[in-house]
């Protein structure tokens, strides 16, 4: 590839050029480094890509000259961390649990980090010593989390100046498959980690505030508490997601009477997967071995109790746990009643096994389009009058590369880094893109590249 060489010295050929280090090139990576490419030159950047599949690296790269890709070897920091420490900026895209030892690397260092992903617990802990170094350590600034708080608190901000009391707030996001795309009855198809998707709601209880009401939706029933969501005269299902009432603070709504975030999925989605759960196909707490060459439809009867051996697979699912008819159909579309073929993996926990499935169920084709879809809702008092606002984002993907999972991941940390590297963003210490600030910035420069929220208000009393 022409205008780089892997091996080229840190800091080599790099001026008075500010030095981007993008740790991480994995599926939702694409999109901001062709972004931060893209800007490189009008910001005499060099943006350096380190992955432990250099090539992955290389490829996304795509011979830009402003590039340079490395490997990272997983058993050897120190080359990744001398590019840490030579860069003006780092991007960590890796697997979350990794952020706070890359941000203590860049702390040590005196560089700031963006991260998309939520602030654990360890990232927190590092805020004074950012602080004293003088970083900023931004996170949350992808699309859940990222753009849902930007479009959020920049609504919540404009009705708090405008003298409205908040009465209710609900938030949902979904990576879902766009309608052109949309060939299977689950309505769903992978465009960002499948891991992620299968064990969804296993993460401990969802909370939520309803009615002035704390709300605690164990995992078992975080499907069975799903919502009706119309986005453009398309109809979603919402489920509870986290813990929602941590953002009676984070947002600044203390007193608030309902407070949901949770994810969007499609029509009848819910209720399958619900089906799933219920069975204990999707749990991840048990490695169990079945025998090579098992089918689909007797490693169903894993999870059925014995006294259901005289019925059909599909009988004896729909009289364990209840499954509508139309469920029972997604399950029979996914394979899961065959009794002629079967899981390749015979060896893990239910939930991989089935991820192996659902890896070529689900999967997004060359031609594919995903499609990502927000939706807030403000009920709020001003004066005499209760006022409702819903504010909703539909944004489909280029392809299966460049797709709408990637794209609102990637721009707005592209669009952060650029603000940070032009000095529009004074915080230090470890922070969330709440301030308006942020949203000043990053939501006109996302409206250019089509991610436009459309309102619609109305006065309901």
């Amino acid at each position: 590839m022409p205008g780089y060489s892997a091996s080229l010295s840190l800091g080599e050929n790099l001026n008075e050029m500010n030095k981007i280090c993008v740790l991480g090139a994995g599926r939702s990576s694409s999109s901001l480094i062709a972004e931060l490419l893209a800007r490189a030159g009008s910001n005499e950047w060099e943006v350096y890509v380190g992955d432990l599949d250099v090539q992955n690296a290389t490829n996304k790269c795509a011979g830009h000259p402003a590039a340079h890709p490395f490997e990272i070897d997983p058993n050897d920091s120190q080359r990744r961390n001398a590019h840490i420490a030579s860069s003006d900026l780092v991007i960590s895209m890796v697997p979350a649990f990794m952020h706070p030892e890359i941000a203590e690397v860049a702390i040590s260092a005196g560089v700031s980090v963006i991260t998309p992903s939520y602030v654990s617990p360890q990232m927190k802990a590092l805020h004074d010593r950012a602080v004293e170094a003088d970083v900023l350590i931004l996170n949350e600034i992808g699309l859940d989390p990222g753009i849902d708080h930007l479009s959020a608190k920049a609504v919540l901000d404009r009705i708090a100046a405008e003298g409205g009391e908040m009465l209710e707030f609900e938030s949902y996001c979904g990576g879902l498959i766009a309608p052109e795309s949309d060939d299977n009855p689950w309505h769903y198809k992978f465009s960002w980690n499948p891991r992620n998707v299968v064990l969804a709601g296993q993460g401990g209880s969802a909370t939520f505030l309803s009615g002035g009401n704390a709300r605690l939706v164990p995992p078992h029933r975080t499907f069975q508490n799903a919502r009706t969501v119309e986005v453009g005269g398309e109809v979603f299902e919402g489920y509870p997601n986290r813990d929602s009432i941590a953002y009676e603070e984070i947002y600044g709504l203390e007193g608030i009477q309902t407070l949901i975030r949770g994810t969007l999925r499609g029509e009848g989605f819910c209720a399958g997967w619900d089906a799933l759960v219920q069975l204990g196909c999707v749990r991840d707490d048990t490695s169990m071995t079945w025998n090579t060459g098992i089918t689909w439809a007797d490693w169903m009867r894993t999870f059925l109790p014995a006294s259901l051996e005289s019925l059909d697979t599909r009988s004896a699912v729909k009289a364990s746990c209840g499954a509508t008819e139309a469920t029972l159909d997604r399950l029979e579309w996914l394979g899961l009643f065959s009794e002629e073929v079967g899981p390749e993996l015979v060896s893990g926990t239910p939930a991989e096994v089935i991820q192996s499935l659902l890896e070529e169920k689900w999967k997004l084709r060359p031609h594919d389009l995903d499609m990502i879809v927000m939706w807030h809702r403000f009920n709020y008092r001003k004066g005499n009058e209760i006022h409702e606002i819903t504010s909703a984002l539909r944004l489909e993907g280029q392809d299966a590369t460049y797709t709408g999972m990637s794209n609102t991941v990637g721009w707005p940390v592209a669009l952060a880094a650029e603000a940070f590297l032009n000095g529009q963003f004074k915080d230090r210490g470890v922070h969330v893109p709440l301030h308006r600030d942020y949203y000043e910035v990053i939501l006109p420069a996302l409206e250019e590249k089509g991610v436009k929220f459309e309102e619609t208000h109305r006065i309901c009393s």
